[in-house]
């Protein structure tokens, strides 16, 4: 009997070291698991923040690229004024008040000369415009291509009086100068515009290059115009090209 029960407590014994070893074994295993889990869970929680990061660093990269894609578009837009003599006035949106010399602009602007009077505006181009005496001429921003920066054309109105054009060599094929529905196109070279508002005529004169004129109502038709030669208008419709005596202008 007493051997039976040394035999059971042996049994006893094996079965709690058993249970031990088996509790200990799922205690570590159950630990590991934890550990593993918790670098489970910071490592995806690193990746995480990496690729906030990253998400972050590409918005505000963005934001800066875009930026300063605004700001140098805004450059394009500005026009300056390189020279004026005598009684000018000039005007955005507001009244007619007396021109500053060095004026910078990117909106449509608005220039009046009165006797023995010149301003000469310069484009983003390098093309340049002066407005002679007793003349009126409007500027307005150039037309920017829709998905870069780069200019698609340069345009002014000559209202009243004459102005002289020179085309700058990136400028070339950019400048539209209207008056009186007739638009001259400089390809090259120095041109004038002169228009009579009240007759609604006027003529383009080519000193040296070469300048294109079409109507705006019918820019089908167009003519070429060279050096030493010019074309007349009046009310929208033009000529065909004659000759002209450059001396009898002002090229000055």
């Amino acid at each position: 009997m007493a051997k039976n029960w040394n035999q059971l407590e042996r049994l006893d014994q094996k079965s709690l070291k058993k249970l031990q070893q088996d509790r200990e074994k799922q205690a570590v295993a159950q630990k590991s698991s934890d550990e593993r889990k918790k670098f489970y869970i910071i490592g995806v929680s690193i990746v995480i923040a990496i690729v906030g990061i990253m998400l972050i660093l590409q918005v505000i990269n963005k934001r800066s690229e875009m930026k300063e894609y605004l700001e140098q578009r805004e450059k394009l837009l500005v026009s300056s004024v390189i020279g004026l003599g005598g009684n000018i006035q000039t005007r955005s949106l507001g009244d007619w008040e007396p021109l500053s010399p060095g004026l910078k602009f990117s909106r449509e602007q608005s220039f009046r000369t009165e006797k023995a009077s010149f301003v000469t505006v310069e484009l983003q181009l390098k093309n340049q415009l002066k407005l002679a005496s007793n003349s009126e001429m409007v500027v307005y921003p150039p037309v920017l291509e829709e998905k870069e920066n780069k200019i698609k054309r340069e345009h002014s109105t000559l209202t009243k009086g004459e102005v002289t054009v020179a085309v700058g060599v990136d400028g070339r094929e950019m400048l539209e100068v209207e008056a009186g529905g007739v638009v001259a196109l400089g390809a090259s070279g120095l041109f004038k515009v002169i228009y009579n508002p009240g007759k609604n005529s006027g003529e383009v004169v080519v000193k040296n290059g070469l300048v294109e004129v079409f109507s705006r109502e019918n820019a089908g038709k167009k003519v070429k115009v060279s050096g030493f030669y010019k074309v007349t208008f009046s009310k929208g419709i033009f000529t065909s090209p004659s000759q002209a005596s450059i001396i009898q202008y002002d090229w000055r």
